[in-house]
């Protein structure tokens, strides 16, 4: 089975991860500081973990991810450092396909015209 060419390169993906970590402290959706110790919650389990020996397997909802402002599924590039911004958990997964300027206006209650999907190669 063929790699989807979204994962297609994980190394690349890894280090522009390490990178965004590093030099961003704050979610890049609330503005408040990401603790980036923070990795499974203690004692929590997934309805799938047998393991005796696990000492948690659920992602802590305030550990830090690597987002794309434009989503993958919009167009966005997962290995551009201009795309890429530091969230909580839980902020990313509220942000879903949304661009961070759509996320933020819909938090505080505004609109914002959505971005135009991007069209299929060949027909420019």
């Amino acid at each position: 089975m063929a790699t989807p060419a979204h994962n297609a390169n994980g190394h690349r993906r890894r280090e522009l991860t390490k990178r965004v970590k590093a030099e961003e402290t704050h979610c890049a959706l609330c503005d408040k500081p990401v603790d980036k110790t923070l990795t499974y919650t203690s004692g929590e389990h997934g309805p799938k973990c047998s393991r005796l020996d696990c000492k948690g397997c659920i992602p802590h909802p305030m550990r830090g991810e690597v987002d794309e402002d434009l989503p993958r599924s919009r167009g966005g590039s997962p290995y551009d450092r201009k795309n890429c911004r530091l969230m909580h958990r839980d902020c990313n997964n509220w942000k879903g396909k949304r661009t961070i300027a759509e996320a933020r206006a819909k938090l505080h209650g505004e609109t914002l015209a959505p971005l135009p999907k991007p069209r299929p190669l060949g027909s420019y």
